[in-house]
C-alpha cells in the first residue's frame, strides 16, 4: 500500500476521476468527442514529457520562452477576435492559445533561473514582457497566472525591504493614476489602452450589479439543484452545471479529488531549495488559485474573467499545457532521490 501511495503517477488517479466526470457530463453534447480527443493528446503528452530527459527541457527552455513571446506577438497581429479578446491563433480547424503555452514555459524558465540565483529584476522583466503582450489581447486570467508564478518564486529570494516598498509604491501610484484618469477623463484612458479596457470594466460592473446571466443562472442552478441554461456550461461554468445535475455526491467526489491533488503537490513543495520543490510549489499555487477562483466565480462571489476549472473544463491548449506541466513535475518527482537533480542549484551545475 505504501509503495502505491509513493508512486509518482498516483496523482493521475484523482485527475482521471475528474476527467471521467467531465466526459459523463459532456456526453451527447457537441463537445464530447473533441474533449475526448484533447484528453487523449494531453495524456500522451504527459507520459512523453514524464519520460524524456529533464535536462533537455532545461537546456532549451530559454529558446522555448523566445518562441512563446513570438507567438504572443503573432496572435496580436493575426489572431481572430472572439468575445472581445484576440487570444487565439487559428490554423485550419485547430485553435492555439499562446498565453497558455507561455504559462507552461514561464513556470519552468523562472524556476530554472531561480535555482541559478539570477537577479530578481531579470525575472521580473521576463515576467513583464508576456504580461504586457497578454494585456493587449486582453486575457486577464493568463496575466493573473503569470503574477502567481512570479510571486511563487519570491519564496526563494531574500527581498530587500526598501526595494519591496519602492516597488509597491510604484504599483500603487500607477493604479491610483489610472483610477483618477478614469474618473476625470475617460477619453484619455481609451486613447491609452483602447476600447477593450471597457470590456473588462463591463464584466466587473455586471458582477457588482449581479445582472450577468452566467452569475445569476449558475447560482440558481446550484441552489435549486435544477440545471437551467448557463452560457459556457462546458467551460468556465461546468462546476455549477455538474453540481446542479448530479447533486451532492458529485460535489463530494470533485472536492475530494482536488484535495488529493493539492496534498500531492504539497508533499513535494517543501523540500530543499531545488528545481523539484520550486516547480511543485508553483503548480500548487496555480491549481489552488484556479480551482478556488473558478468555484467562487460559479457561486457569484468573484467576477468572471475566463478561468476554467482544471481537469473538468472543456478545452484544447489549456488542457495540453496543463498536462505537460503535470508530466514535467512527475518527471522531476521520479528523480527526487537523484542527487544531481537535488543539487541543481549552483551556477556551476549547468544543464548539458
Amino acid at each position: 500500500m505504501k509503495r502505491i501511495l509513493n508512486n509518482k503517477y498516483i496523482i493521475l488517479v484523482p485527475i482521471l476521476i475528474l476527467n471521467i466526470i467531465s466526459l459523463i457530463y459532456l456526453y451527447n453534447t457537441e463537445y464530447f468527442y473533441k474533449h475526448l480527443l484533447y484528453l487523449g493528446l494531453s495524456y500522451l503528452s504527459l507520459f512523453i514529457i514524464s519520460k524524456i530527459n529533464y535536462r533537455f527541457i532545461l537546456k532549451y527552455i530559454k529558446f522555448f520562452y523566445i518562441i512563446s513571446i513570438i507567438l504572443l506577438i503573432i496572435v496580436l497581429i493575426f489572431g481572430r477576435e472572439i468575445k472581445g479578446s484576440k487570444a487565439w491563433l487559428h490554423i485550419y480547424n485547430i485553435s492555439i492559445q499562446p498565453s497558455e503555452i507561455t504559462k507552461l514555459v514561464l513556470t519552468i524558465y523562472l524556476a530554472y533561473l531561480t535555482i541559478k540565483k539570477k537577479n530578481i529584476f531579470l525575472l521580473l522583466i521576463i515576467t513583464l514582457i508576456p504580461s504586457i503582450l497578454t494585456f493587449l489581447e486582453p486575457d486577464t486570467g493568463a496575466i493573473l497566472f503569470y503574477i502567481i508564478i512570479f510571486l511563487s518564486i519570491l519564496r526563494y529570494y531574500k527581498i530587500n525591504k526598501k526595494i519591496l516598498y519602492f516597488s509597491l509604491s510604484i504599483i500603487s501610484i500607477f493604479i491610483i493614476a489610472n483610477i483618477f484618469i478614469y474618473l476625470t477623463n475617460k477619453d484619455l484612458l481609451i486613447d491609452i489602452y483602447g476600447t477593450k479596457l471597457f470590456y473588462r470594466l463591463d464584466r466587473l460592473i455586471a458582477f457588482k450589479n449581479q445582472n450577468n446571466i452566467q452569475n445569476v443562472n449558475s447560482l440558481i442552478s446550484i441552489g435549486s439543484h435544477n440545471l437551467i441554461y448557463i452560457p459556457e456550461n462546458h467551460n468556465d461554468f461546468i462546476f455549477a452545471s455538474i453540481i446542479s445535475k448530479y447533486k451532492i455526491l458529485s460535489f463530494i467526489i470533485i472536492i475530494g479529488c482536488y484535495i488529493s491533488i493539492f496534498l500531492y503537490y504539497l508533499k513535494y513543495s517543501f523540500n530543499k531549495k531545488n528545481i523539484i520543490s520550486i516547480i511543485n510549489f508553483i503548480i500548487l499555487n496555480m491549481l489552488l488559485f484556479q480551482t478556488f477562483y473558478n468555484i467562487l466565480m460559479n457561486l457569484s462571489l468573484l467576477p468572471i474573467i475566463g478561468i476554467p476549472l482544471p481537469f473538468l473544463s472543456y478545452g484544447g491548449t489549456y488542457l495540453l499545457t496543463l498536462y505537460l506541466l503535470i508530466g514535467f513535475s512527475i518527471n522531476l518527482n521520479i528523480h527526487s532521490n537523484n542527487r544531481k537533480v537535488q543539487a541543481l542549484v549552483h551556477k556551476k551545475e549547468d544543464v548539458d
